[in-house]
């Protein structure tokens, strides 16, 4: 096993404890923040990078969750790329985010709607 050098050990505590700190900065404001209050956003950072996940409800809830991690104090980049918006249409019947349908099943929804 190779032996770090006490300097390069207490560095990686300090980039740990710092990106526990800005995550904990980006959900309190998440969850404080009006468009994204009871939002279900995850907060992951590594090396000063903020990786949101989860699921909102508007365009205007993701680009709220991406300013409001900008804006904390050693935040280098935001990337959201893992945040998804489920906009459902008035009269809609959400499905499961993962569900698939085959083509034959879409096939026969088509069919059954023309009658």
């Amino acid at each position: 096993m190779k032996m770090q050098p006490f300097s390069q050990y207490s560095q990686n505590i300090g980039n740990t404890v710092h990106d526990a700190w800005i995550s904990a900065k980006v959900r309190s404001a998440l969850a404080m923040d009006k468009a994204t209050r009871g939002q279900q956003i995850g907060v992951k950072t590594h090396a000063g990078v903020v990786t949101l996940s989860g699921r909102v409800a508007s365009h205007r809830q993701c680009r709220q969750a991406v300013a409001l991690a900008r804006s904390i104090h050693g935040v280098s980049e935001v990337n959201a790329d893992e945040l998804e918006i489920h906009v459902f249409a008035p009269g809609s019947f959400p499905e499961a985010p993962n569900a698939e349908e085959t083509q034959d099943m879409q096939s026969s929804r088509q069919d059954d709607s023309r009658r």
